[in-house]
């Protein structure tokens, strides 16, 4: 009898294995549908180029790369942060692109999820969470934006990865703003969101008279 009701009650581990192997199905059918497709990654290798043009003391403004003639629209430090992608040869970077960009989508789902739902967050509700993200995680991915990110070996998700990180800080904490700065100093796009932060952060100082998490977070992504 005791063991008949514990088996009602535990709660079964099968849908978030079930979730889990369906985001891993659906990705390694992307990842096969990119190669037959031929994808050429144009963007990540002229991070590529950047780099090397770092190292060799050369003009980054004046670099031009791959068939297409593209050269640096980046601030300078993108450079430097594209160092580690020279360390390895062109068809273990193309990989390791390719392997980032499909985990940085799960953890783009789960902060969008997160931020949404925060109660999701929370430590009894964690399984919903993992299991909702991997579930989205298989369906986004096949999303035009994801498809051509991953197609030119963009770095459009580590950026909005970035930015959510930081919308999804615990109210107070020290850290929040330090992604969309470290986005902003990549790529100068994500400059909107401090604007935005500023922007709330200012009218609720007026209302309120007092420190608030939307001003703290903009001064910390300006500094």
């Amino acid at each position: 009898m005791s063991v008949s009701v514990l088996s009602k009650t535990r709660p079964r581990p099968w849908p978030l294995v079930t979730a889990a192997a369906a985001c891993l199905l659906s990705f390694t059918a992307f990842w096969v549908a990119q190669r037959l497709a031929h994808v050429n990654m144009l963007d990540v290798m002229v991070y590529r180029a950047e780099a090397e043009t770092l190292r060799a003391g050369g003009d980054l403004y004046a670099m031009r790369a791959t068939s297409a003639n593209l050269g640096m629209t980046y601030p300078p430090i993108a450079a430097v942060l594209f160092l580690p992608l020279t360390w390895v040869s062109v068809p273990v970077m193309r990989t390791l692109s390719t392997a980032g960009n499909l985990l940085l989508v799960i953890a783009l789902v789960r902060l969008s999820l997160q931020l949404v739902r925060p109660a999701l967050a929370r430590a009894g509700a964690r399984t919903d969470l993992w299991r909702t993200t991997l579930w989205v995680a298989a369906v986004v991915v096949w999303c035009e934006p994801v498809w051509t990110t991953l197609r030119y070996g963009q770095i459009n998700l580590l950026v909005a990865v970035a930015v959510l990180w930081d919308l999804t800080r615990r109210e107070g904490s020290r850290w929040a703003g330090l992604g969309i700065g470290l986005a902003t100093a990549v790529k100068l796009t994500p400059g909107l969101f401090v604007v935005l932060l500023l922007a709330a952060g200012l009218l609720l100082w007026r209302r309120d008279r007092g420190t608030n998490p939307w001003l703290r977070t903009a001064l910390t992504a300006t500094g």
